[in-house]
């Protein structure tokens, strides 16, 4: 009985301190907030527009990378069969898959790309001279690469005297933007026939420049025992002038967009200050123009590594129906091996694929190159 009565003490000295809660004491519980129709309608549009993207991303994208991963290392090519079922053979353990001429060489496509040969072309078979072929397209793309400072400069001027209050501003910007538009095709016969021995060009100089003809006619050469670098120069700078023409339109529209962000209170300042226009430019325009800048160098890079339309539509190819070594591209030796078999007749997607490999790491490492300078440059 004591017991109790002491217990029930304690409970109402606890009481006293620590209340009991009620429904009074309670917080008072949140209300679910109601659906909103419009947003979730809008939430719904946007993903059904996106999802298709998504797919296409993953599927053509990442799915494909990791599958000419997989064939890089493999002796695949188009009398296997199903890719689907090689693939599986090559998860299931089978090493045939893996062998070139009886043995197991999981690397054979990459020491070929980087050890085979190829001949400059030339007038004569004696004249031919042995050179790396992974050396000769990319150097051919890194050449074309020329004309990325060269349309960055010309776009950039453009763009300022668009950004102007002058009239017809935005006729001149529909008028650039023109050549994006139009087909890659009908520029690249519009430019032969601008470049042609009887072309535009010749009757405005009065002269008979073979612009669109390649060395291994004789026309280009400069001499007996050119060097590689000299044979096809003509043919190059064409493809860099209609390149230049062609992208022109786009990047002037990117750079007018970034000059109407630029903070028009400092301009002001800045003149208040007494600085003239260039100084302006330099120090107020170029910062805040910095991201614009630093986008189009990175795309155009990205962009002119993997250049392969415009010099096989400009140029034949040769003989044997292959990419020419003066004009083309890397991107032409994937396609020249993956899809012709390098002129068997058969296509060897894993030879092409190794090929596409070499050139992912290139253009993955030279644009983590062009993030570190950016990097560099905040710090």
């Amino acid at each position: 009985m004591e017991e109790n009565i002491t217990a029930t003490a304690d409970e109402q000295a606890v009481e006293a301190v620590v209340p009991v809660a009620t429904e009074e004491t309670l917080p008072p519980k949140k209300k679910r907030k109601p659906i909103n129709q419009q947003k979730l309608q809008d939430n719904l549009w946007g993903w059904t527009f996106c999802v298709p993207l998504l797919f296409g991303t993953i599927l053509f994208v990442y799915v494909a990378l990791v599958m000419a991963l997989l064939l890089s290392f493999t002796n695949y090519s188009s009398f296997a069969g199903n890719v689907w079922d090689y693939l599986g053979k090559m998860f299931g353990g089978n090493d045939a898959v893996f062998k070139f001429d009886g043995q197991y060489d999981p690397l054979h496509w990459y020491r070929l790309v980087f050890t085979n040969e190829t001949y400059s072309t030339a007038v004569t078979q004696e004249e031919h001279v042995a050179i790396n072929e992974m050396g000769a397209y990319l150097f051919n793309t890194v050449f074309y690469m020329i004309g990325i400072p060269i349309g960055m400069i010309l776009s950039m001027f453009f763009a300022v005297c668009m950004s102007r209050d002058i009239k017809g501003g935005n006729v001149f910007r529909v008028l650039y933007y023109i050549p994006c538009v139009a087909s890659t095709i009908s520029i690249v016969y519009t430019f032969r026939i601008m470049f042609s021995t009887a072309g535009v060009f010749n009757q405005m100089f009065g002269s008979q420049t073979p612009w669109i003809q390649l060395p291994d006619t004789g026309a280009l050469r400069w001499g007996d025992g050119d060097p590689f670098w000299r044979q096809g120069l003509i043919n190059k700078l064409v493809i860099i002038i209609m390149s230049v023409w062609k992208g022109l339109g786009g990047t002037i529209i990117l750079y007018v967009a970034g000059l109407s962000g630029v903070n028009a209170a400092t301009k002001e300042a800045a003149q208040i200050d007494g600085a003239n226009g260039w100084t302006i430019f330099w120090k107020v325009t170029m910062p805040d123009l910095y991201p614009t800048i630093f986008y189009n160098i990175v795309t155009s890079v990205i962009g002119g590594m993997q250049i392969y339309a415009e010099p096989e539509l400009f140029f034949a190819t040769t003989t044997s129906g292959g990419p020419n070594v003066c004009t083309s591209g890397y991107v032409s030796l994937i396609w020249w091996y993956g899809i012709k078999g390098g002129g068997s007749g058969a296509g060897r997607a894993s030879q092409g694929a190794a090929y596409g490999m070499v050139l992912a790491v290139i253009i993955f490492f030279m644009t983590l190159f062009q993030f570190w300078l950016d990097s560099r440059k905040k710090d």
